[in-house]
C-alpha cells in the first residue's frame, strides 16, 4: 500500500511538471503583448467581483439589483435589452465577416441572448 501510495505521488508530480512546463509558453507569449494581459487581468478581476456578488447574494437576503430584475417593471427592463440585444446581432451580421471572425462574438451573442430570453420569461411569469 505504501509503494501505491509513492506511486501515486510521483505521477501527480509528473503531471504537474509537464502541465507547468505546457502554461510557459501560453504566459511568455501573454507577457510579450502587455494590453491582452492587462485586458485578461481586469476580465478576470471583473469576473471574480461578479462572482462574489452572486454568491454573496443568499446571505444579505435582498439587494437591490436582484430586486431590479425581479420587480413588476423587470418585464419592460428586459424587453429593452432584448431589443438592445437584436439590434447588436444585426449590427454582426451586417459586418459582412466570414465565420473566422465572427464565429467569437456571435457564440457571446447566443449565450447573452438565452440569459436575456430566461430573465425575460422569469420576469413576467414570476408576477
Amino acid at each position: 500500500m505504501q509503494r501505491l501510495r509513492a506511486l501515486g505521488i510521483l505521477l501527480a508530480l509528473a503531471i504537474l511538471g509537464v502541465v507547468i512546463v505546457s502554461w510557459v509558453h501560453g504566459f511568455a507569449a501573454l507577457i510579450g503583448q502587455p494590453i491582452a494581459l492587462l485586458s485578461t487581468i481586469v476580465i478576470a478581476a471583473v469576473m471574480v467581483a461578479i462572482f462574489l456578488l452572486v454568491a454573496l447574494v443568499p446571505s444579505r437576503r435582498y439587494t437591490g439589483w436582484a430586486r431590479t430584475i425581479t420587480s413588476v417593471n423587470a418585464r419592460w427592463l428586459f424587453f429593452l435589452l432584448i431589443i438592445g440585444w437584436i439590434g447588436a446581432m444585426g449590427l454582426l451580421a451586417a459586418q459582412g465577416l466570414g465565420p473566422q471572425q465572427m464565429g467569437a462574438p456571435a457564440l457571446v451573442g447566443l449565450f447573452a441572448g438565452i440569459f436575456l430570453f430566461m430573465g425575460f420569461i422569469w420576469a413576467v411569469i414570476g408576477e
